[in-house]
């Protein structure tokens, strides 16, 4: 299943936006763990991974699909496939960090880069909560894997990749916070 938020993204503005990743993959932003806490926060389950020795439980779907949806309307972005901007105060907070990071990198800001960076965002915090706030670096990898946004910015290119998945786990500190600890440990298993 595509997440609506990658569906809201045409092909050129992905094309436009490989500047952006490509700059990122070059110098990526901070991880969560190198960055200062948010000062907004968005309310997520807190993530509970299995405990050593015990048998993980069991992913009840209907209530993940439930919890996907209610997160959808809380983060107020369009499916209609228009452009995605930063609508919620924790979006506002992670567009304002990472534009002001990426232009004094020399980048120029644009709509396209905001859409992507939300999109690739949205679509983790998405992931992460279909898997019962529970990942690890597999899971990390198949995400980045099987996403048609990393394919279509980063095109092989594992530096632009790397960037990517960067601003993405920088991005879930803000609008899925209780998944970015899980979701930055396994940026790092996965990209050392």
């Amino acid at each position: 299943m595509i997440s609506p938020f990658l569906k809201s993204l045409p092909v050129a503005v992905l094309t436009t936006a490989v500047l952006a990743a490509t700059l990122a993959g070059c110098a990526p932003a901070p991880a969560p763990s190198d960055a200062a806490t948010p000062s907004v926060t968005a309310s997520t389950p807190t993530p509970s991974g299995p405990v050593a020795g015990e048998e993980s439980p069991t992913l009840d779907m209907e209530a993940a699909i439930l919890e996907r949806e209610e997160f959808f309307d809380a983060q107020q972005q369009p499916r209609d496939g228009s452009l995605l901007s930063a609508k919620t105060p924790e979006q506002q907070e992670f567009i304002a960090q990472q534009r002001a990071y990426l232009e004094s990198q020399g980048a120029t800001w644009a709509p396209e880069t905001e859409s992507l960076l939300l999109a690739t965002t949205l679509d983790a915090c998405e992931t992460a909560i279909l898997n019962g706030h529970r990942t690890d670096a597999s899971i990390f990898a198949t995400h980045v894997e099987s996403s048609p946004l990393f394919a279509q910015v980063a095109q092989g290119d594992a530096a632009a990749e790397q960037g990517l998945a960067s601003i993405m786990v920088f991005g879930m500190s803000f609008v899925c916070p209780s998944d970015a600890e899980q979701w930055d440990a396994a940026y790092t298993e996965v990209y050392g």
